[in-house]
């Protein structure tokens, strides 16, 4: 069952359910924390969940709309965070912009479909922190200045900005995590989380490494995910 990190009412709602069912059938209960869930999510292929024998170190950009982290892990549960979001996780700053759009929740999928009938260059929205040292990301800068934008360019084109706006956060994920490889040189680099599928996302980071991508179905919060963790 998922612990956190997420809001306290549902997980509750989860957790009391899970030791119901632990009582009812006499098996144990596994508390898996929710992000574990979305490193193991990309290594389920066609309903089965396979593990190579060797794949440490392991490298995991997770993308949600809570959640921005670059992960190393060395051993099964043994997590280090390299990076993470300052401020807003990506997959919110998907939802808020799709909201300045008109668009509707959940907005990173709607965003998407927007972006492939406009123009990724027609706007250059800024990259905060992609030059930093560290490994951390920031994406509340990008969402203000989309607002701004729209403030004082009521004609543009929907379809360009949503693909401008997409182009800036790939491109801030892509080039992060390719700091990462070539800081930490691991042997196996995963994508996990409901931006996990996003096809931009997924071509671009698979043009330049050799990516584990999880199937889509297992991108968003799901029980599998939750299962294969705890297994």
């Amino acid at each position: 069952v998922t612990y956190g990190p997420g809001l306290e009412p549902a997980l509750w709602e989860g957790i009391n359910f899970a030791k119901e069912l632990s009582e009812k059938w006499k098996v144990p209960l596994i508390p898996v924390n929710h992000l574990e869930g979305h490193i193991y999510s990309a290594f389920m292929h066609n309903s089965k969940f396979i593990i190579p024998n060797s794949i440490f170190p392991l490298l995991t950009l997770i993308v949600s709309g809570g959640h921005t982290e670059l992960v190393l892990s060395k051993k099964h549960l043994n997590y280090k965070i390299l990076g993470e979001t300052l401020d807003d996780a990506a997959g919110e700053a998907f939802d808020k912009v799709a909201r300045m759009l008109g668009l509707k929740y959940p907005g990173g999928p709607e965003i998407a479909k927007l972006a492939k009938q406009g123009n990724p260059e027609a706007v250059n929205f800024p990259r905060p922190m992609v030059n930093s040292p560290d490994l951390n990301f920031s994406f509340s800068g990008l969402k203000t200045a989309v607002l701004y934008f729209l403030r004082e360019n009521k004609k543009i084109s929907k379809a360009d900005v949503a693909a401008s706006f997409e182009e800036a956060i790939v491109d801030v994920l892509i080039k992060k995590t390719l700091k990462a490889v070539k800081n930490f040189k691991p042997k196996t680099v995963a994508l996990g989380g409901g931006v996990a599928a996003n096809d931009k996302l997924r071509e671009e980071l698979s043009k330049k490494i050799n990516v584990l991508l999880p199937e889509k179905i297992f991108t968003g919060d799901n029980a599998a995910m939750i299962a294969a963790a705890g297994y």
